[in-house]
Formats: C-alpha cells, sequence, structure tokens
C-alpha cells in the first residue's frame, strides 16, 4: 500500500525506516551482511547500496529486495545466523578473474610502497608517485593482506562494451575502476591518488 508505484530508493528509504523504528527480521546487520554475502560484496555494506549496485535499473532492483527479504525470513526461520551465512556462501561463490587478481595485487602493493609493482598495475596518472610513498611496517602489511585476502571483492560493469569496471572492495570508501589496455586490466588511481593528497593535507 505504501510503496505502490514507488522508485527503489523511496521503497527501501520507508522499509529501513520502519526497521529502525521497529522490530523487524531485518532490523539488526545480519541482513546487512547476508545481502552482501549473496551478491559477493565485502560485508561492510549496506544492503540497499548492494541491492541498488547489483541490478541495471529501478524495477530490477525493487525485483530482487522483495526477494532477497523473503528468502532471508524463510532461512530465518530454521537457521541460526551461523547457518544462515555459510548456507549463503556456499551457494553464491563467484569464481575471480583476472580483473580481481590484478586489484589483490594492486592493493598488495600498496600496502608495502611497492614502486615497481604498483606502477605497472595502473593507468598513466598524475602524482602516481604518492601512490609509493608511504608504507606500512612489514608484519603490518602481511596482517593487512591476510586480511583483505580473505575478503570479497565485487566487479560491477560501468561500460557497454565492458573495458571498464567497477571493483568493490572492504576497506575502501569507494569503487575502484578499472580499464582494459591494450588486454591487460588495469587500475585507474585517480581517485586514491586525490584521496591521499587530501589526507596528507588534513
Amino acid at each position: 500500500m505504501f510503496t505502490l508505484g514507488g522508485t527503489f530508493n523511496e521503497i527501501a528509504a520507508f522499509i529501513m525506516g520502519y526497521s529502525s523504528g521497529n522490530t523487524t527480521p531485518i532490523s539488526d546487520r545480519t541482513f546487512d551482511q547476508f545481502v552482501c554475502l549473496k551478491n559477493s560484496f565485502p560485508t561492510n555494506y549496506v544492503w540497499t547500496y548492494v541491492i541498488k549496485e547489483s541490478t541495471k535499473d529501478d524495477d530490477e532492483a525493487i525485483s530482487l529486495m522483495e526477494k532477497t527479504i523473503i528468502e532471508f525470513i524463510t532461512l530465518k526461520k530454521t537457521m541460526t545466523d551461523e547457518e544462515l551465512f555459510q548456507h549463503v556462501m556456499k551457494n553464491s561463490l563467484v569464481e575471480e578473474g583476472e580483473a580481481e587478481r590484478i586489484f589483490r595485487a594492486f592493493d598488495q602493493a600498496l600496502l608495502t610502497g611497492d614502486k615497481e609493482t604498483i606502477e605497472s598495475l595502473i593507468t598513466e596518472c598524475n602524482g602516481a608517485e604518492i601512490l609509493w610513498s608511504d608504507s606500512y611496517p612489514k608484519d603490518v602489511a602481511a596482517k593487512l593482506n591476510e586480511i583483505s585476502s580473505n575478503q570479497p571483492i565485487k566487479r560491477i560493469p560501468i561500460s557497454e562494451d565492458g573495458d571498464r569496471i567497477k571493483i568493490i572492495a572492504q576497506g575502501w570508501p569507494f569503487g575502484i575502476e578499472m580499464r582494459l589496455v591494450n588486454g591487460c586490466w588495469k587500475v585507474n588511481p585517480d581517485k586514491i591518488v586525490e584521496l591521499r593528497k587530501t589526507n596528507k593535507s588534513a
């Protein structure tokens, strides 16, 4: 009655508002994590963002939202949270491709300030030297890499020809664009460079 004819954002806002003010099956973070795992996203995202990013338009997003909420409520009746997560991970495994491999190598190289590796994996960028100007101590970098390597990452197409995608990864405040250049995937570091410059000047 309240959502008929609404946009995805309007319907999602209503559902989130209602769930915040009342106790519902999707009121806590368990539902966010379920939606993230089901769609191969890192588990620190909000379910509305995940569904919106995983669909091409409002109609598809609204349909996926409805199906996901019904599935979650049905499974919650017979499963603990741990069983629920194991179930959705088992049935939602996505094999990573070359773009994901390149991104993980780039992410690891950032931790250690590995200039040679970073330069080989990025598109041309002014101010790229800031990417290898700092690094974590070896033991810290190794631990952070272990954590990130065990987290899923999500590939989202952003061009019709498939030559540009966006990678969603835990620990990053925005999606990382990647481009297919001469048959090889490269990270577009522009937003990362800007973020680092902002942090250094703060």
